[in-house]
């Protein structure tokens, strides 16, 4: 998972950036403590604070420390960088310069030095090296010192060693603990959304941001649909159609927001709407919601996921988890059902919720996963194992979601019990649907599944705070159009620990 991410959901969880930060700079003073004469570049964020922190600690070891940072007028220095550059200022201890341009790069020599620490933009860069930062990458390599770089090397560093912190960002780094709970990584959280969202700059056209296909609607479900594609583009879809059968698209309540596409049939999905379907122009399809579980619905639904390009992100939802079996699913899928629907898709047993999948002090399961006392210990383990055999993307809808493809797994903790009222489901397949865009679009086929992730893990963490939000204002008495209404709330939340 992205360390900016990890921070986030650090700071979600009450742990700052400058605990993080601290603990950061001691670990690589840790290990540059066996060099006596040590110089240290730092950039203008995170990474460069945590050059900053790691120069006070070895001064105080008595090493002989010179610091080369950039500017103020350079860039916008994080606020915990700042505060640790101030510290430093303070210090006669250590040596401070600041490189203004490529010519001031000149008059460093680092020849008089054993050990060269980047600390310059580790995974924040965007876009080329410019000046100076490309001749201090220059004269870095040209050096004859030890190099160590911090969490990544900045781009072009040829790096000795490298010390990533929590998880190996670059093959043979020495991996440390800096203090970030394991719930950063292991629950879904604002980091997770920020891996989700597309960013946008401004030069965007109508339909850069997704084009989302709904699937759904019977003649017992009128509604259901509208739900799916409200919550998709509250999300931040572009363009949302709706295709449903006719006697849907004439009783469905008007909202000039929304494109309808009526099928051919009039009551449910047969199979000659399909070539009606693949007609239509989507990015994501969003399949299931209030589709019925006809026995022509059924055959239709096979043919229909059987020739979408598996470039092509479908989420199935609702009645779609009862006409497909595990034969269906492809790497291109995310499925989202609760218990029931999981268990009958499986064909597993003990996936029942005996007394709801509540755990909130985690689960049992791979990767050090270790359930206490919520959730079944088997449940993980059998989310698990049907979506690495599958190759899909399950999100087990529960007080508390596990979401898995197999290969990670991730919890989720938002929502609370008024989300129990019909439309929720919906709310989140939209949600999904909206996000599996920017993450799919552009990647390679062996990618897929884990773009599929972390839109699967955002869409149920926004889900359930923007639940979370509208208890907070309404109680438990709400609707599933007032979530929806929330769903911008909760992606500013979130937006606010990054």
């Amino acid at each position: 998972m992205n360390s900016n991410a990890i921070d986030m959901n650090s700071r979600y969880l009450g742990i700052s950036t400058s605990v993080l930060m601290e603990s950061a700079g001691k670990e690589i003073a840790r290990y540059a403590k066996k060099f006596n004469r040590i110089a240290i570049f730092c950039g203008m964020g995170n990474n460069g604070g945590d050059g900053l922190v790691a120069a006070r600690h070895l001064s105080g070891l008595g090493k002989i420390v010179s610091v080369y940072t950039l500017p103020a007028q350079s860039g916008k220095r994080t606020d915990d960088s700042q505060k640790n550059l101030e510290i430093i200022q303070r210090l006669d201890s250590i040596r401070l310069e600041f490189i203004r341009d490529s010519t001031d790069c000149e008059k460093i020599d680092l020849d008089e030095f054993d050990l060269v620490i980047d600390a310059l933009i580790g995974v924040g860069l965007k876009g080329e090296l410019r000046e100076p930062m490309k001749s201090i990458v220059n004269m870095i390599n040209s050096a004859p010192s030890f190099r160590l770089s911090v969490d990544v090397p900045t781009r072009g560093i040829n790096a000795d060693t490298t010390i990533s912190f929590n998880t190996a960002k670059v093959e043979g780094a020495k991996v440390v603990d800096i203090g970030t709970p394991r719930e950063a990584q292991l629950c879904c959280g604002p980091g997770d959304v920020y891996l989700a969202l597309p960013k946008r700059n401004g030069l965007e056209h109508k339909g850069d941001f997704g084009r989302l296909l709904v699937v759904g609607g019977s003649k017992e479900f009128i509604g259901t649909p509208s739900l799916v594609a409200l919550a998709a583009l509250k999300t931040g879809a572009d363009l949302v159609t709706i295709s449903c059968p006719r006697y849907v698209a004439e009783r469905m309540p008007f909202n000039p927001n929304l494109m309808i596409t009526p099928f051919k049939s009039k009551f449910y999905l047969r199979e000659r709407d399909v070539d009606l379907i693949m007609d239509i122009r989507f990015d994501a399809i969003v399949i299931g919601n209030g589709l019925g579980t006809e026995h022509e619905t059924k055959t239709a639904l096979r043919e229909l996921i059987g020739r979408i390009d598996t470039k092509k992100q479908i989420i199935l939802d609702a009645d779609a988890l009862k006409l497909i079996g595990p034969g269906d699913l492809k790497e291109n899928m995310i499925l989202t059902p609760h218990a029931t629907e999981f268990k009958i898709l499986s064909g597993r047993d003990g996936i029942e919720e005996k007394g709801g999948i509540s755990g909130k002090d985690g689960i049992s399961g791979k990767d050090g996963i270790s359930g206490r006392d919520g959730i079944e210990e088997n449940i993980v383990g059998e989310v698990e194992d049907f979506a690495g055999k599958t190759k899909a993307t399950i999100v087990l809808k529960g007080s508390t979601d596990i979401i898995s493809n197999g290969e990670v797994t991730k919890l989720n903790k938002t929502g609370n019990p008024g989300m129990t009222v019909g439309g929720t489901g919906d709310v989140l397949a939209g949600i999904i649907g909206a996000l599996v865009f920017k993450n799919v679009k552009g990647t390679k086929n062996s990618q897929t599944a884990q773009a599929a992730f972390q839109s699967a893990c955002a869409g149920a963490f926004l889900s359930g705070l923007a639940g979370d939000i509208t208890y907070a204002d309404m109680g438990y008495y709400f609707t599933a159009t007032d979530v929806i209404n929330r769903i911008p709330d909760a992606i500013k939340f979130s937006g606010e620990f990054e």
